[in-house]
């Protein structure tokens, strides 16, 4: 997004194309196809004949998700109040009615399209929640103790894990991931340093690689790429902010280095090493424009022998 358009750069070839005017991009996130894309307002612009163009409606939504794997549809959340889901055929607007109140801060989408995740704020006490897409048969996974806050969840590509950050109480973000047919434990992979804070986890569309951004404020912001239990900055030789937008395919993390009111740059950096390829000067917002292939078609179902979700939270 720059000069009040939108554009989309091939970034093999550095073909660059002027795509569609747009004046409030709003999250300016696209759908798994990426055919469809979310601005301002919650207004969606398609690019073919197939996929919708709806206009914008009140609601300004504190966290959101793509419907999974065609983008049917998008569940979102304001400050307070139930989840609604916005579907793509006539623009038409439901309440997930069946889901425990509270504040719901994350959502996430089962890349099948079958189920969903939420971190739910009940009186200060935040928890993580699974449900059907439509919001019911909710179950209560994961839950925190001590002040602990869940900053970031999502699903693995091949739809069998989820995996959440913890921002604990101590004072350090912990990765964990829990396996859904096995729902009475879960694994901890990655632990921050003391005084850190992350947020904003991403898969790459296959593999093993995983991005996060550390940083409280703005100066702070680092991308990090995760792979098993070491993280690494995604750009280490930057003095600048960076920032994961998310994965151009399985191994190249599309990363912003600059902002916080300064002029950005656009990167392409190979998880597997080599220097950062610079895309482009400028841009005002950028996300990945990739497609989504070889979704999981099912959800895993909970072991009967596995037990109860965990008991003790995390503490």
């Amino acid at each position: 997004m720059s000069s009040e358009r939108a554009w989309a750069l091939d970034p093999v070839t550095d073909t660059l194309s002027c795509l569609f005017p747009v004046r409030d991009p709003g999250p300016f996130a696209w759908g798994p196809q990426g055919d469809r894309v979310l601005l301002g307002g919650f207004r969606v612009h398609g690019l073919n004949a197939d996929a919708p163009d709806l206009p914008a409606i009140a609601t300004e939504p504190a966290t959101f998700d793509w419907g999974h794997p065609i983008g049917l549809a998008v569940v979102f959340a304001g400050a307070a109040g139930e989840p609604e889901k916005r579907f793509m055929d006539d623009g038409r607007v439901e309440r997930l009615t069946a889901l425990p109140k509270g504040t719901y801060l994350q959502v996430a989408y089962h890349p099948s399209g079958l189920a969903l995740a939420f971190v739910v704020d009940q009186g200060g006490e935040q928890a993580i929640w699974f449900s059907t897409n439509e919001g019911t048969d909710a179950t209560r996974l994961v839950f925190g103790q001590g002040g602990t806050r869940f900053t970031s969840i999502a699903f693995s590509p091949d739809g069998q894990r989820l995996w959440w950050v913890a921002e604990h109480a101590g004072g350090y973000p912990v990765l964990h991931w829990m396996d859904l047919g096995h729902r009475s434990s879960f694994t901890d992979v990655w632990r921050g340093s003391p005084g850190t804070f992350a947020q904003d986890l991403r898969f790459a569309p296959a593999g093993s690689l995983k991005s996060v951004d550390t940083g409280t404020v703005c100066d702070d912001r680092q991308a990090l790429i995760i792979e098993g239990g070491s993280a690494t900055p995604a750009m280490p030789f930057e003095n600048r902010p960076t920032q994961a937008l998310g994965w151009l395919d399985r191994t190249h993390l599309l990363v912003e280095a600059g902002g916080c009111a300064n002029p950005t740059e656009l990167y392409s950096v190979d998880a597997r090493g080599g220097q950062p390829v610079a895309l482009v000067t400028g841009a005002e917002l950028a996300s990945p424009r990739t497609v989504l292939r070889n979704a999981p078609d099912t959800v895993p179902a909970p072991n009967s022998a596995a037990g109860q979700p965990p008991l003790g939270g995390l503490g």
